[in-house]
Formats: C-alpha cells, structure tokens, sequence
C-alpha cells in the first residue's frame, strides 16, 4: 500500500473518530437533559404540594418581577402592560405607581402619567416626595408652571434635601417671572449640590437675574416718582380750582348786595 493510501486512511479513522466522539457527547446531553427535565419535573411537584399546603404561592409576582425587569431595561412599551396588571394584584404597592408613572412619561402619555402619580399618592409612605418631583416635570413638561412649582414645594416640605426639587422650582418660577424666588432657589440648589456640572451657568443666571431685579425696582422707582409728580400736579390744579371757587364767592356776594340794594329802591 502505498504512503498516500496510509495517510489517507489515517485521515478517515481520525474523521470517523471525531463523529464518534460527537455521537457520545450528544447521547451523553441526552441523558443529561433527560435528568433534568425529570429534576425539573420534581421541583414543579413540590412545588405544587406546598402551595396546596399554602406553604409558598405557587406563582410569586411574575408580572410585577417581568414588568420592572423590563423597565428596568428601558422598554417602557413593553413593560406598561406587565405593570398594569401588577398594579391590578397589588394596589398598595406604592413603586408600581412610580414605575408606571415614568413609563407612561417615556411613551409620551403625560396626562396618563400624572394621573397614575397622583393616584399612588394617596398610598405611598415612603417615595411621596418622589412622586410629587416627578408629577411637577410632567406638568412643567405640559407648561402648567404654577403648578408644577406647588408639585416641587410639596416635595420639598416632605424632604428639604432634594436639590433638584430646587433646581426645577427655580426654573418654574423663572417661567412665571418670579426673579426673587427664583434666585432663591438657585442658590439653595448650589448650596445643596456644589459639584453640580451646571454651578458656572447657574452662576451667571443669578447675576443677570439680580441685575433684572435691580433694573425693576429702579423701574418702579422712576415710575413711582413719575406718578407723584402727577399727582402734585393734579393736586396743584384742584388747589388753583378751590381759589377760583373762593373768588366765583366773593363776587356773587356782591351781586347779591347789589341786587338787594335794588329792590330797595323800588
């Protein structure tokens, strides 16, 4: 036999080697997926006996595990209706409102979103200042800034230590031209958070707001004197009008003096 011949004879019962060592390992995966399909089979068994047993429930909160899994990955549309149904198994679970009230904001449902907030409100113990922040960005969102400035102030007096519950009061309040408060308030933010990214041009919004506040009361200033010296004026001619009335008097003293003067010498 020739040395190409042995050669490829090799070849072959190496091939024929490895299938056979392919076909062991797939009958050994059988038999493996066959103990735990049966270890699997066990599991459910006991696991029906002690939930006939009311030892454990049979199904823990699936929906609410799945839903905030899924929200948790950032697919809002997908979670919605997960957590819906959590909601509907547990409504005293206060995180489901949240969860639901940012999901329905990320698909762009802000009256949905704000409704759902307000609702966990009336059963949340721990998260209400949570709850109050986030419907105030909603209704900042839809442009409502005096109310969303009343979401961040009940927030605040729930928990003084949330800095942006500041920072977006600020900005409401700017929306609605209130310099003061508004300054206020950015100040307190830095106070509250230093090392804020945004310290420089919070900075420069309080030194333009303060020079508006300035420029308004000089404003005022001007035109309270503007309207005093109008009010002198007007002052001055009711004066002049009382003289006038003084001498419009005296003379008709005299006609009447005259007149009488003449009846008597008819």
């Amino acid at each position: 036999m020739s040395i190409y011949m042995l050669s490829y004879n090799k070849r072959v019962a190496n091939i024929a080697n490895r299938i056979d060592k392919r076909i062991k390992m797939r009958e050994e995966t059988k038999i493996l997926e066959g103990k735990k399909l049966r270890r699997d089979i066990v599991i459910l068994l006991i696991s029906l006996t002690l939930a006939i047993l009311n030892v454990v429930p049979l199904f823990p909160s699936t929906f609410l595990e799945e839903g905030e899994k899924l929200f948790l990955e950032n697919k809002p549309r997908e979670s919605a209706p997960l957590l819906e149904a959590a909601l509907n198994e547990d409504p005293t679970n206060e995180r489901i409102y949240l969860y639901l009230g940012i999901v329905y904001d990320q698909l762009g449902e802000l009256d949905k979103s704000i409704k759902i907030m307000r609702r966990g409100l009336n059963v949340a113990t721990t998260i209400k200042d949570i709850l109050y922040f986030n419907i105030g960005n909603n209704l900042f969102t839809k442009g409502d800034y005096a109310l969303a400035e009343d979401m961040y102030s009940e927030a605040i007096k729930i928990n003084k230590e949330i800095p942006e519950a500041y920072l977006n009061r600020a900005n409401s309040r700017l929306k609605q031209n209130k310099y003061r408060e508004a300054v206020a308030d950015y100040t307190l933010y830095l106070r509250l958070k230093p090392d804020t990214e945004q310290r420089t041009e919070i900075e420069k919004l309080i030194s333009i707001l303060n020079n508006l506040i300035i420029a308004e009361e000089k404003k005022k200033a001007e035109e309270l004197a503007k309207q005093k010296a109008l009010m002198n004026d007007v002052l001055n001619s009711l004066k002049n009008a009382s003289e006038d009335t003084k001498n419009l008097s005296a003379g008709s003293e005299k006609i009447q003096k005259e007149y009488e003067d003449v009846d008597i010498q008819d």
